[in-house]
């Protein structure tokens, strides 16, 4: 038995933001024949599992680059963020007027500031880029504007009460200058992790909420031994499950540092690579 990670974006999901019927088949397949399946994302899980609804999967989910570990209905494994430490970056985003996901145990909560904060930083980008095309740029912030289950917020002090936890923060941002200030600004915490999942942001857990981290509690809820773990992903958040993992596989369309450290590169997540990776690296070599 394996515990096989997927990663979401750019890599189980297409360039829809859909799990292709494909994918979802060789998910299947894979349980099917004893293996775990689990999700193993930055995104919160209760967007996870709307989209595993919608694609009628069920898998264990490790949510919030591994703050979170959800199996059997319940959560198995958390690693949330100092609270101090969490209220001083989300002052921090909110003078700057900067767009996050604010991931908690209350659900994801965004600045209801955020549409026109996006607005206000693709005009000043196509003022200093004539070239650039302000429509694409809107039509790409449209992933953290309408993701699934999202509460809008006057304020991260709205809703700051005793029993809120904070899983991870996740800031937006189309302003190199910005996302540059929160990440200096957010490493002066000791026991915090800043990586990035995508061009434009930031995603800020505590140094213990990683994907590989993620693999190892997941795999150890189920007994299943590090060697038989296998990470899929693209980027650069995917890293500490790749370098984890007994196998690692790299989308066809992941940055070439991740595929320079994986066992294996599949198809691109719009080819169906998460199906390709299973069948020829995963179930295949389990035959033989």
């Amino acid at each position: 038995m394996k515990l096989i990670a997927i990663d979401l974006d750019g890599t189980l999901l297409n360039k829809k933001g859909s799990i292709s019927h494909e994918n979802a088949l060789a998910i299947k397949e894979a349980q099917e024949m004893g293996h775990v399946v689990s999700i193993c994302t930055g995104r919160a899980v209760e967007d996870v599992m709307n989209l595993l609804q919608e694609a009628d999967v069920e898998c264990p989910v490790i949510g919030a680059n591994g703050a979170v570990l959800y199996a059997d209905g319940k959560v198995v494994d958390h690693h949330p963020l100092h609270k101090e430490h969490a209220a001083s970056i989300l002052t921090k985003l909110e003078e700057l007027q900067v767009f996050y996901h604010l991931h908690t145990n209350k659900g994801i909560h965004t600045p209801e500031f955020g549409q026109e904060g996006i607005q206000v930083e693709i005009d000043m980008a196509k003022s200093a880029n004539p070239e650039l095309h302000a429509e694409e740029l809107w039509d790409a912030a449209q992933g953290y504007l309408k993701q699934f289950g999202q509460i809008s917020i006057d304020s991260f002090q709205s809703i700051w009460t005793e029993g809120l936890t904070v899983n991870k923060i996740l800031p937006f941002s189309y302003s190199e200058k910005k996302l540059e200030e929160i990440f200096r600004f957010a490493k002066q915490f000791e026991g915090l992790s800043v990586t990035s999942s995508a061009q434009h942001n930031l995603e800020i857990n505590d140094e213990k909420a990683n994907k590989g981290n993620g693999i190892l509690g997941m795999a150890d809820h189920f007994g299943i031994q590090q060697d038989n773990t296998v990470a899929i992903g693209d980027n650069m958040n995917d890293w500490p499950m790749m370098k984890t993992a007994g196998m690692a596989i790299a989308m066809g369309n992941a940055l070439p540092e991740i595929k320079e450290i994986c066992h294996y590169t599949t198809l691109e997540n719009d080819a169906d690579g998460v199906a390709h990776a299973i069948r020829e690296f995963v179930l295949k070599q389990a035959l033989v």
